[in-house]
Formats: structure tokens, C-alpha cells, sequence
């Protein structure tokens, strides 16, 4: 699972990693969440390829992503972290492309995430 984070920590500095550390990509990584039935690792690989996608301001790639692997019944904390990325993306899709759909999609975002946030009072 820490592979996940060097990975995501590698791309967004722009570094490589230590030549004697033998780096897995995301894709191995899911490969083996699969062949396991890890849904944790798996969940850590969707998460980190959001969260470079998101920092890079690649927000098109977010919402693609997302749109690839529905929501399911994730904890609460996951859903906050996939929320929050969706949602930013969707509203930076809006303004660049006009579109209705990324509105509709960032306003639903902020309404999931005022609603939990209303449960924590």
C-alpha cells in the first residue's frame, strides 16, 4: 500500500525514485489488487492516480476517472477525499467548458459534502 503514495510522491515532484528501490506502477499495483481481491490496494491505486491527476490540474482526467469507477458504499473518510477532488474538478470543468453537466455534477458534490458536514454537528 505504501507503493501507492511513492508512486503518487515520485510523479508530482518529478523525481525518480532511489535507483535500488524497484518502483510498481499503478497499473501492476491494480493488477495485483485484482488477481487478490484486495480492494483496499485497489482503492489506494484509484485514489492515487485522482489525487496526481488533481494536483497536476489534469481535471478532465479526474472526472474520467471517476466516471470509470462508480461510488459504492465507501466509508465515510474515502468519500470525503474522492468528494473533494470530484468536486473541484467538476467546477474547473464548468468555467473551461461551459457545460451544464460539470455544474450539476460540482453543485451535487457540495450538497453530499454539506450533508455530512451538517451529520458532524
Amino acid at each position: 500500500c505504501a507503493m501507492t503514495m511513492l508512486n503518487t510522491c515520485s510523479y508530482l515532484s518529478g523525481r525518480d525514485i532511489d535507483s535500488d528501490v524497484d518502483l510498481i506502477t499503478h497499473c501492476e499495483l491494480l493488477s495485483i489488487a485484482e488477481t487478490t481481491n484486495f480492494t483496499l490496494l485497489a482503492w489506494q491505486v484509484f485514489m492515487s492516480k485522482m489525487a496526481v491527476k488533481f494536483w497536476m490540474r489534469e481535471y478532465k482526467d479526474v472526472a474520467e476517472i471517476s466516471e470509470n469507477h462508480p461510488s459504492s458504499n465507501q466509508m465515510r473518510i474515502l468519500k470525503v477525499f474522492r468528494t473533494l477532488y470530484e468536486g473541484i474538478a467538476f467546477f474547473n470543468l464548468a468555467r473551461d467548458t461551459k457545460q451544464a453537466k460539470w455544474k450539476n455534477l460540482g453543485v451535487k458534490a457540495v450538497a453530499w459534502m454539506s450533508h455530512w458536514e451538517s451529520q458532524a454537528d
